[in-house]
């Protein structure tokens, strides 16, 4: 849920929480050392796909690495409120599209 929305609701006080700037950090930098290390690891495979499989393996790294890094070091906080959208503005957008939704 909190990788899907960018945060989530706490289930007793109802507050919206999002993950600290850095645990998200950490989880980056982590997914890119993991990254490098297995771009270093599969650079020289040869073979019909020995170009494209470093590749594949560097983003797989990545997206593993990342979140399980992220859903061990992220500490919890408020999010900040979400921007009010002004009923003028939402109006005017109707009207400078021809009146409907497409």
């Amino acid at each position: 849920m909190l990788a899907l929305s960018d945060g989530m609701e706490c289930p007793h006080c109802h507050t919206r929480l999002e993950a600290a700037s850095g645990g998200r950090i950490l989880a980056a930098f982590a997914g890119l050392a993991a990254g490098w290390l297995v771009w270093r690891l599969t650079r020289d495979s040869s073979g019909p796909l020995g170009d494209v499989l470093p590749e594949l393996y560097v983003v797989l790294a990545f997206g593993i690495v990342s979140p399980i890094v992220l859903a061990f070091s992220a500490a919890l906080q408020p999010a900040p409120a979400a921007p009010v959208v002004d009923a003028a503005a939402a109006s005017s957008h109707g009207a400078s599209h021809g009146g409907g939704h497409h």
